[in-house]
């Protein structure tokens, strides 16, 4: 490989880098836009609700065998208000 060739193939790299980022920047920008859109922040909302409902179900079953078998369930008990708690 010569000096020419090596320096149009730095061209080259240099040109798809270039290329690159400005495809992240148009991507991030339209991901900002895409948060600021209130159906997606109310799609967004409904998702963390499902998940606290999710984890909070999962507590409970954990509760309720805790509680059969009379071990201590307090700790289970501060984790369920916390992730209550998280939601406000």
């Amino acid at each position: 490989m010569n000096t020419s060739e090596f320096r149009r193939l730095v061209k080259q790299v240099e040109a798809l880098v270039q290329q690159t980022e400005a495809r992240e920047r148009e991507l991030a920008a339209a991901a900002e836009q895409l948060s600021q859109d209130p159906a997606m922040q109310a799609s967004f909302q409904a998702g963390v609700d499902h998940e606290r409902c999710r984890v909070l179900t999962l507590i409970s079953i954990n509760l309720d065998t805790l509680k059969r078998g009379g071990v201590s369930s307090l700790v289970l008990e501060a984790l369920r208000r916390q992730v209550l708690d998280a939601g406000r």
